[in-house]
Parts: structure tokens; sequence; C-alpha cells
């Protein structure tokens, strides 16, 4: 199992002990943005909290149901978020793609690239063949990350999430190993 997959702005690092302070300062880093759209989240969290999500993330990745990853800054380590493929239904060759970016350094690309590392190694190294994304649909700014991905819109799940605002409705995105093609960032 790879422990570090390398992006062009990014690297992904498979979850360690390390991660545990960072995770917790990348998260406190990010309210009231994150909690919006991840129930976990929220601005009493812990370093227990942090412990518990890093844990959980490498056990499932030991078991291989789930490869969550810290996306991390390559010249200065800075952790800048999460990036994983989950609910992953091997028989099928199916996985879910989830992501954020610490609400100080969105909108720099970090989001796309750390997505589209894991993408092309869940297509090549996993052998995938359809990944989906399912985003709240007032989360523009990672249906944005979706469409630069080149993912497919294909419709609204109503009131699939219950998140703090209440039940809401979701946007599904997919990707096909047969069509894809890591997009180009911009120089």
């Amino acid at each position: 199992m790879r422990e570090i997959i390398p992006g062009n702005l990014i690297m992904l690092q498979s979850y360690r002990g390390e991660h545990i302070h960072p995770l917790r300062e990348a998260v406190l880093a990010s309210i009231p943005e994150l909690p919006r759209y991840e129930t976990w989240a929220h601005a009493a969290y812990s370093l227990n909290e942090a412990e518990d999500y890093v844990t959980w993330w490498r056990q499932a990745q030991e078991r291989g149901q789930a490869y969550y990853f810290a996306v991390e800054a390559p010249e200065t380590g800075l952790l800048l978020g999460s990036c994983g493929l989950g609910d992953l239904i091997m028989d099928h060759r199916r996985a879910s793609l989830g992501f954020w970016i610490r609400q100080d350094y969105t909108s720099r690309g970090y989001a796309t690239d750390a997505a589209q590392a894991l993408i092309t190694w869940g297509f090549q190294e996993r052998g995938l063949n359809r990944i989906e994304l399912e985003i709240a649909v007032g989360n523009k700014a990672s249906r944005r990350v979706a469409e630069k991905l080149g993912a497919v819109f294909e419709g609204v799940l109503r009131q699939r999430l219950l998140l703090p605002e209440g039940p809401t409705d979701t946007a599904i995105y997919a990707l096909l190993s047969e069509e894809w093609r890591p997009p180009q960032l911009p120089d």
C-alpha cells in the first residue's frame, strides 16, 4: 500500500500519528465553513477527536475499506486538508471521492490537484472503474472542483444528507476509468 501519492501542487500522505495536531489546527482554521458540510467538524474539535479521525482512516486503509490521505504542501509539510476514497465496493470496482481543504488555503487549486492525484491512483493502482462525488447542492466550491475534474453531473438526490442546516439535497457526479483524462492545471 502506498504511503505517499504525489500531485503537482500537493502530496497525499497516509495518515500517521504526526498528523493529529496539524489536523486539529486545520479543522479549527476552517470554522465556520467546514462544519456546514462535514458533521464531525465543530468549533470545539479536540485532539482526541483528531486522533480518532487519524486512527479510523488508518485502520480503514489497513482493512482495504477506504483510502484517506492527509493533503500536505510538499515544500512546508503543512497539512492542507484531507482527500480520500471511501464507500468502496470492490465487487463493482466503485468508490466515492471526498475532500476538504482548510479554509485559509482554498481557491488555490489544492483540492483539484489532490482529487486528480487520488483519482488517477484509484483508477490505475486500485483498478476502480467508477468514482463518484456526492456533494451538497449548496457547496459551490466542491461542485466547481468536480466540474474542473471533468466529472459528469448525473442528478440530484433529495434530502440525501442530514447536515447542521437540515436535510440537504446532494448533486451526484461520476468519473469512469475509460474516460479519465487528468485535467491540465493552469501554469
